[in-house]
């Protein structure tokens, strides 16, 4: 298994339902939904049918997937690794941003992305 690859979720965290609340650029509420706990937050966006960036098919080498992440609860997203904050850097984005490609989620979340 490759260093920048998460950790498989627990039971737990697949048995719960998460909200995710979508903001677009000027901050105003376009979007919510559940998703399982676990999930990869890329893949579940594109189900839903949002449009995210995805010039690397989401193994995280692109950066143009990278979004705003607050966290509603405590330790809701998986750590940032060292390979996702390499990759934002290299692409010129804000590293406190996220690659949602890179993120398995675990609670509520709220997500805001410059392009929505």
């Amino acid at each position: 298994m490759r260093s920048f690859m998460e950790k498989i979720p627990t039971k737990e965290t697949l048995a719960k339902l998460i909200t995710v609340t979508v903001l677009n650029k000027a901050g105003n509420k376009i979007d919510e939904f559940q998703m399982r706990g676990g999930t990869n937050l890329w893949v579940f966006i594109r189900k839903r049918g949002l449009p995210i960036g995805s010039a690397c098919s989401g193994v995280g080498v692109c950066g143009a997937c990278h979004l705003k992440v607050t966290e509603i609860t405590p330790q809701s997203i998986s750590i940032q690794n060292e390979f996702e904050k390499e990759t934002l850097i290299k692409n010129q984005k804000p590293t406190d941003e996220r690659l949602a490609c890179l993120c398995r989620i675990s609670g509520d979340i709220i997500i805001q992305a410059d392009y929505w």
